[in-house]
């Protein structure tokens, strides 16, 4: 073989190399109990993905920092069907509330059912807080803040969901120093369906246009009855994580994380809940 063959052999194996170990490197890890990355093809999901991607475009959310993460359990493997900075550390309000009252129930058992139903139905702070201490408590015999948030950071922990960049600086989700990503709330959503209480939890949720913080949201709609999520409100954030139960008969769990957009948080409120119907009606 001449110099030049040698050479252009030599080129060729630089090329295809790298992107063989590239495909090697980006195939999806499978954590214990949490969702695998596995992307849809099914194009009945189009209208939702555009309608998701339409906030980027929205000039109320040009600023915003916007998160989230849909995936398909309704076969045996969940399917990531849309997602954006779902591994980003957010401000998540309310929907921490999702970590407490979790890991609240498989600590405490139904002597806490009352108490978890109306913590995530009304959203109530001093009552998750509570929650969050009681569990430090159980844990480390140490009934504070500090020792609730690295109890519950454990607890989830240990059932497979990734952690790292979560942080927890109250129980209620109303300061703007907690961090958690959009994946890290889907992750819990799924972990919970194997938990004995899955059901207390599921149905301690606000349902769409029915019950608790939901009630009048969505009212009317498609996704009415359909939609059981956690909501979360802060100055300029507003978010969504749960359940949907669509027209077709798939089952969903997706979260929805908008950080420092601009104007009116009723406004914000109508355009991320239009954004739900439309999750609703695949």
């Amino acid at each position: 073989m001449d110099l030049r063959k040698i050479f252009l052999v030599f080129i060729f194996f630089l090329m295809v190399f790298p992107a063989c170990r590239n495909s090697q490197e980006k195939k999806p890890v499978k954590v214990p109990g949490s969702v695998s990355e596995i992307q849809d093809t099914d194009h009945s999901y189009d209208s939702l993905i555009q309608a998701l991607a339409s906030l980027q475009e929205d000039p109320q959310f040009r600023e915003a920092s916007i998160g989230y993460l849909v995936v398909d359990i309704t076969s045996k493997d969940p399917v990531v069907v849309a997602e954006s900075h779902a591994r980003t550390p957010m401000i998540p309000a309310s929907t921490l509330k999702i970590f407490v009252t979790g890991a609240a129930l498989e600590f405490f058992g139904r002597a806490i059912i009352p108490e978890v139903m109306i913590t995530n139905q009304m959203s109530v702070n001093w009552r998750s807080s509570k929650l969050l201490r009681k569990i430090g408590g159980k844990v480390y015999k140490s009934a504070t803040t500090a020792a609730g948030a690295r109890a519950i950071l454990q607890f989830w922990s240990d059932k497979g969901v990734d952690t790292r960049g979560m942080f927890f600086y109250d129980g209620n989700g109303l300061s703007r120093n907690n961090a958690i990503s959009p994946k890290q709330l889907v992750d819990a959503l799924y972990v919970m369906r194997a938990s004995p209480y899955f059901q207390t939890f599921y149905e301690s949720l606000p349902l769409a246009g029915m019950t608790g913080t939901l009630h009048r949201a969505m009212k009317g709609s498609i996704a009415e009855g359909r939609i059981r999520a956690k909501t979360g409100t802060i100055n300029y954030v507003k978010s969504f994580a749960g359940y949907c139960n669509t027209i077709t008969g798939r089952k969903l769990i997706f979260s929805l994380i908008v950080n420092d957009y601009e104007g009116r948080t009723r406004i914000v409120k109508k355009k991320l809940e239009s954004v739900l119907i439309d999750m609703a009606k695949i």
